[in-house]
Parts: structure tokens; C-alpha cells; sequence
């Protein structure tokens, strides 16, 4: 499709000698593996949960929205920052991303998702939906209720992880490489762009690589776009990389299924 022949230009892969990993996260993951001689190309549906979607209190990156958090592991007790500072209101993606993998390495929720149940803390509860872990208390939030991250939405946040780390493996084992072979990992997108690498890597969403070989690029569509606009060069190199380009269809892969 034309966003990512547009991240493709806009990341520079095409022209490396680098073997490289392009990732565009959103509602749907593309994944784009090579570099100037060769291209190979999948998409997989990672669904909205990182941009907020089926999550309780989730919400896109704006004034109020969790976007960092930590834990005391005696007390179990959070700080959460928010963007711009104000009273917490939800929680965006990357916000997610860090509070999901900070409660997984402190034990308040194991492999499979679910809150330790025999922890004293009254952080912990059973809601309507299930066990639920309370963020931010009504009294200080901005929604004049308990902000809360419930066990459905983690097991959404996994299956959206898990589609991901699935999609970019198994396109590696199609073009015969492993992680270990990737030189360089691009990473694009609004959820892309604000990434933590640390906690992406702990619970499973990237593969574990060098933080030196980590460059962000934004909105990678957008960028490839503005070049193409304004070099008949790019627009020239878009024909020969769409031609460079071999598709895998991942639905018809065993393995990814």
C-alpha cells in the first residue's frame, strides 16, 4: 500500500546496504525487511489497543492521558505522569506499553496477564469486568471516577503484541534470516515515535536488539510523501522500489497462524 512505500522512502531503507527492519505500528503493522538490493513486505492487524482502542479507560496521546509510570515494589504503590501534566483522564499506547511491562516486572501481573491475587494492596480489586489494577483514584483524576487497568484489557494488549512480534518473525523466517542477522530496526508511526524501547522489548512487542541499532522516524508516510513532492528523484526511486518489493500475504503462512 501507499503508507508503507511512502515509510520505505521516507526511513531511506531502500537505499542502505544495511540489513534493516522497518515497522510501522498502528491498527495495523507493516513490516518491511532489507535494504538496497532486496525488499520484502506483510502487513498483520495488530487491532487499536495501542492507540487506545479496546482498552477501559484508553484514549489517543493528548492532555491528561498516561504516558509514563512506576512502581514501589514494597508498597506497590504508582506515579503516573501525564502529557502536558494535568489530571489523568485515560491512557494513550506508549502509556500502556510502560504500566503493562513495569506490573509484569515488579509480579503484579505474570506471563499470562493476570494480577497476583495473593498481594496485599488494595490496588488490586475484582470489578465488573473482572480483576482490575486502580491507577489513579477518583479523588485525583480528571474524570471524577477510578482510573483502572482491568485483565481484559492486558489480554487485548497481548493479542496486539502478539500479532506484531508474530507478523515480523515469521517474515524473517520467510526470507531465511533471524533477528540476530537485523543491522539496523526502523521504527515509524504515532506509537512507533514514542516507543519505550526497554519495555517494547521485556514484554515481547520487538525483538531483543542493540539500542544502538533503534532509529524513529515519525510519521514515516507523511515524510516519504513530502519527499516525493518535492524531488522527481524520490518519485523516480518509488517506481523501482515498489518493483523491488515481495509481498507475503501472512494469513496464508502457517506459522504465523
Amino acid at each position: 500500500g501507499g503508507d508503507i512505500v511512502a515509510g520505505v522512502m521516507g526511513s531511506g531503507m531502500y537505499r542502505t546496504d544495511k540489513v534493516t527492519l522497518f515497522i510501522d505500528i498502528g491498527t495495523n503493522a507493516e513490516i518491511v525487511v532489507g535494504n538496497r538490493e532486496w525488499l520484502a513486505w506483510a502487513a498483520c492487524s495488530a487491532g487499536p489497543a495501542f492507540e487506545g482502542g479496546g482498552i477501559l479507560h484508553g484514549m489517543r496521546a493528548g492532555a491528561g492521558a498516561i504516558d509514563d509510570f512506576s512502581l514501589d515494589p514494597v508498597t506497590h504503590e504508582p506515579m503516573i505522569m501525564t502529557i502536558g501534566s494535568k489530571p489523568a483522564v485515560g491512557i494513550c499506547g506508549s502509556g500502556l506499553l510502560i504500566i503493562i511491562a513495569t506490573l509484569y516486572e515488579c509480579g503484579i501481573i505474570d506471563q499470562g496477564g493476570h494480577f497476583n491475587r495473593d498481594l496485599v494492596t488494595d490496588r488490586i480489586r475484582k470489578g465488573r469486568s473482572g480483576y482490575e489494577y486502580i491507577l489513579v483514584h477518583a479523588k485525583e483524576s480528571g474524570i471524577d471516577r477510578d482510573i483502572v487497568l482491568t485483565e481484559v484489557d492486558i489480554d487485548n494488549f497481548i493479542r496486539a503484541k502478539g500479532a506484531i512480534y508474530a507478523g515480523l518473525t515469521t517474515l524473517l523466517n520467510e526470507v531465511g534470516l533471524t533477528v540476530n542477522d537485523i543491522e539496523q530496526l526502523i521504527l515509524a508511526g504515532a506509537f512507533g515515535s514514542y516507543i519505550d524501547l526497554d519495555s517494547a522489548m521485556t514484554i515481547g512487542l520487538l525483538p531483543e536488539v542493540d539500542p544502538t541499532k533503534v532509529l524513529y522516524v515519525g510519521n514515516g508516510s507523511l515524510l516519504g510523501s513530502w519527499m516525493s513532492e518535492m524531488s522527481n528523484h524520490i518519485r523516480r526511486d518509488v517506481v523501482e522500489v515498489v518493483r523491488n518489493m515481495t509481498s507475503f500475504e501472512l494469513s496464508e503462512v502457517t506459522d504465523f497462524k
